[in-house]
């Protein structure tokens, strides 16, 4: 099989058409192997198919291809430089198997035609007819059958080394931009527009590669052109180098729910559902997992706002994601009791009853103390002395199971 050939050309060289015509034919097909094996066919930008009442009809529609660009399975580029209106047969296109209503596919695929109005090229001084001096690297719009959608993931490119325009089996390649219904037989007309059917949708063009870059130092990825606040994407790199999951924002940046560091631990901001078996071979650092149990103890005393467990915070306990368990014991001592207010302090010589001890709302602590006097050798009965008390706490933080 032969090698493509480049042109070269020389001082005193008399160039005939093909010489000039195989300029044209090596930047073709080198552009036409470059799409077919570095990147996948489909649609490139634009070609959005909508539709809009037809004239002096309450049910059909017409169908409106906007303009754009796409590659097809041979490596050729389509080219659509303005909108195209489809309503009737009369316009070019064929409706096979009309009384079926069922969805059809709309396929877009190369047409060249000779130019018109422009210069042409005469093969004598004195002959009437010549041959065009351009080529129209046209278009054109087929109605197919319902179910010719099926087969067009298995078109087959060309060899190798050849240029665009026909696949492997002489067909012209095809490339499907929407779906289409048609009801009425062959007088009849469209009447919508589908995106999918069949379980097939529109294809765009891709890129094939093992090993993708960014000049930035950060490679982004979304579905959309333009980040869509509330959808998935992803980030590699930044100043961490790390791989973060997420949503993007409002603003458009990205919020990561699983981040990768560049030490190799993972991190995860929110819930964790797992439908199917989980195995983690590291150290799993996860306090807020369903079910799961964190304990803040210690001594407090009356007016106090009771710790929470770390890293639970009063956002969560207040929306809900954490509930709270809080235990209070007083703290009381017969010996060494409080020397405010005169109570006796001399062996048993006060007697405490707690008044109140509880937790508001707030976890703010109230713990108020009666401490009765007398009970000493004097045998002398005083009234009571309150005073704050303290208490031993612990405050239970759960994640309730989903």
């Amino acid at each position: 099989m032969p090698a493509p050939l480049r042109p070269e050309f020389h001082e005193g060289q008399v160039l005939a058409a093909d010489d000039l015509s195989a300029v044209v034919r090596y930047e073709r097909d080198a552009a036409a192997r470059h799409h077919r094996h570095l990147h996948t066919w489909g649609i490139a930008s634009g070609l959005e198919v909508t539709v809009r009442a037809r004239a002096g009809s309450d049910v059909y529609k017409t169908v409106i291809v906007a303009s754009g660009t796409l590659v097809d399975p041979s490596g050729r580029e389509i080219v659509v430089p303005a909108p195209v209106e489809l309503s009737t047969p009369d316009q070019g296109f064929v409706i096979a198997d009309p009384d079926d209503d069922s969805p059809r596919p709309l396929l877009l695929m190369w047409s060249d035609q000779a130019a018109t109005g422009g210069a042409a090229v005469f093969s004598g001084g004195c002959s009437s007819d010549g041959a065009a001096a351009r080529t129209s690297e046209g278009f054109l719009l087929v109605v197919g059958a319902p179910g010719d959608e099926l087969d067009l993931g298995e078109q087959q490119p060309p060899a190798p080394d050849a240029g665009p325009d026909r696949l492997s089996g002489g067909d012209r390649g095809r490339v499907l931009l929407s779906f289409v219904t048609w009801v009425g037989g062959q007088d009849g007309g469209f009447t919508a527009v589908l995106p999918r059917a069949n379980g097939v949708g529109r294809r765009y063009a891709g890129v094939l590669a093992d090993r993708v870059s960014a000049r930035g130092g950060t490679l982004e990825l979304a579905a959309e052109c333009r980040p869509v606040a509330g959808k998935v994407g992803v980030r590699i790199g930044g100043a961490d180098g790390s791989l973060d999951i997420g949503r993007f924002t409002a603003a458009g940046a990205l919020a990561p729910a699983l981040r990768v560091l560049g030490d190799g631990s993972t991190q995860i901001h929110g819930d964790v559902k797992v439908t199917g078996g989980l195995a983690v071979t590291g150290v799993v650092d996860s306090p807020l997992v369903s079910g799961s149990v964190l304990v803040q103890s210690g001594t407090a005393t009356h007016g106090v706002i009771l710790p929470l467990p770390d890293p639970v915070t009063a956002d969560q306990v207040e929306s809900g994601e954490m509930a709270l368990h809080i235990c209070v014991t007083p703290r009381l001592q017969t010996y060494g009791a409080p020397t405010e207010g005169g109570v006796e302090v001399s062996g048993f010589g006060a007697l405490p009853v707690v008044l109140r001890c509880e937790v508001d709302s707030r976890r703010r602590l109230s713990c108020l103390i009666a401490w009765y006097g007398g009970f000493g050798p004097s045998r002398t009965l005083g009234g009571p002395t309150v005073l704050p008390g303290a208490v031993d706490y612990f405050v239970l933080a759960t994640r309730p199971a989903d």
